[in-house]
């Protein structure tokens, strides 16, 4: 038998429905206006983020590699939240994730899960060092453990797309201009 809901808990958990409704609206709005990004690891969904983020920037500093940055004032209502850039600094995946644990607010939780998605990473043959000739592979041991997304077929890199987290620890170590790995935003975005 299930135990009756709370005035409290009923209006909370129609109060968070709507909020997830109005979040995918405000997304695509978002989109729109702004190059792909993507919020920390734990970061709740857009709408709540932003009535729950206070632009701290404890997750900022929580983060021991630099890899989140901020809107900037000209943003709008998105001005001092955090975002990551995987294609210009890379997420690390920190164990225990050290920037959702820093955040006091609701804004972000840390993940249940080893490895949390930002995208996912496109090798483009024809910019690959490797897919040219001569060997390469500095973007192999760039993959994290929990994912190996990235192995070698020879002695080319083989990208398994399917397991990529999109962290962008490839992509900062691939030597090309312009680079041979470009990430891309996951479907739902």
């Amino acid at each position: 038998m299930t135990e009756p809901l709370s005035r409290r808990d009923l209006i909370g958990g129609l109060l968070r429905k709507g909020l997830d409704l109005a979040a995918r609206g405000v997304t695509k709005k978002f989109d729109r206006r702004f190059p792909p990004r993507r919020r920390p690891p734990g970061a709740v969904t857009e709408a709540i983020f932003l009535s729950e983020c206070t632009r701290c920037g404890a997750c900022a500093d929580g983060c021991p590699h630099d890899a989140i940055f901020s809107f900037n004032d000209r943003s709008g209502p998105l001005a001092g939240t955090p975002i990551l850039i995987p294609d210009r600094r890379a997420c690390h995946q920190c164990e225990e994730f050290p920037c959702a644990a820093a955040c006091e607010e609701r804004a972000l939780e840390v993940p249940r899960t080893a490895g949390w998605s930002l995208g996912r990473v496109r090798l483009l043959r024809e910019r690959c060092i490797a897919w040219m000739g001569p060997d390469c592979g500095a973007c192999i041991d760039a993959c994290p453990e929990n994912s190996k997304a990235l192995s070698l077929s020879g002695s080319r890199p083989d990208l398994d797309s399917d397991i990529c987290v999109g962290c962008g620890l490839c992509i900062e170590r691939c030597p090309t201009s312009p680079k041979a790995l470009v990430l891309e935003p996951l479907v739902d975005e």
